[in-house]
């Protein structure tokens, strides 16, 4: 079990790291909550294993309504996962899905990426500023920190957005050195989760103390769940695309 030991050790330093970034977590909070009162959206986009993290983020039981995840066929892995790191490395493929997506002035959009260091990625943050949209970085520092941008503009993730989360974690991700010298046991995912669910519940803490109202959801496999969540899916069928209710 020394593999596995040392493994759940990392990510329990990685927790209490994300615990110690409470202020950083409450001005985020605070900053996004702040777009949500004015009527605008979250966009959470990742690539690779990145998009977990919007999926994550999107119909959650716990979760926020006004979610809406930027996807596309050409990053998911059961498509083509050679294809999908293609597509991340192109330049030129972030504006034509924030015209999809009709990202906004009053939007939030949440950009998940270790690396910080591939054009989709780095251009969605740019199109996103662009339009006036409050950008978020979820990113690994130490892993970005020493790379070269893969951008024409030299330019990495970290270094354009409004707001820059790190996920605590080391160069490569994998953070346990096997006998074969390979590292194993990636902590991006997990990381990322804890801290959009942190974020969630300080949203949530700071809206009831002003006396506004987010729309949550709930589990559809509790007593009244899905029906609870049916008021909200209506709502939000013709403007979050990946619900999938048609008129």
């Amino acid at each position: 079990m020394k593999y596995a030991n040392e493994y759940l050790e990392n990510l329990g330093g990685i927790l209490e790291k994300i615990k110690q970034n409470e202020e950083q977590y409450r001005e985020t909070a605070a900053a996004i909550l702040a777009r949500v009162k004015q009527g605008g959206m979250i966009f959470p986009f990742g690539t690779g294993h990145g998009h977990l993290l919007a999926l994550e983020m999107f119909y959650r039981a716990g979760g926020m309504m006004g979610v809406n995840p930027i996807l596309t066929e050409e990053l998911m892995l059961h498509k083509s996962a050679t294809g999908s790191s293609a597509f991340e490395r192109s330049e030129g493929n972030a504006e034509p899905l924030l015209e999809e997506f009709k990202v906004g002035e009053k939007d939030v959009v949440i950009v998940f990426s270790n690396s910080g260091i591939n054009p989709l990625t780095i251009e969605m943050a740019m199109g996103a500023k662009e339009r006036g949209a409050l950008t978020v970085a979820l990113t690994n520092l130490n892993h970005s920190h020493p790379l070269q941008s893969r951008h024409h503009s030299g330019l990495k993730l970290y270094e354009i957005c409004d707001i820059v989360l790190d996920n605590f974690g080391v160069l490569g991700d994998a953070c346990v050195e096997v006998a074969s010298g390979i590292k194993i046991a990636p902590t991006s995912t997990i990381a990322g989760a804890a801290i959009v669910h942190t974020l969630t519940a300080m949203m949530v803490e700071l809206a009831e103390a002003e006396g506004y109202e987010l729309e949550l959801l709930t589990s559809g496999n509790v007593p009244n769940g899905h029906e609870r969540n049916l008021a909200l899916i209506y709502k939000y069928k013709d403007i979050i695309k990946s619900l999938g209710l048609k008129s």
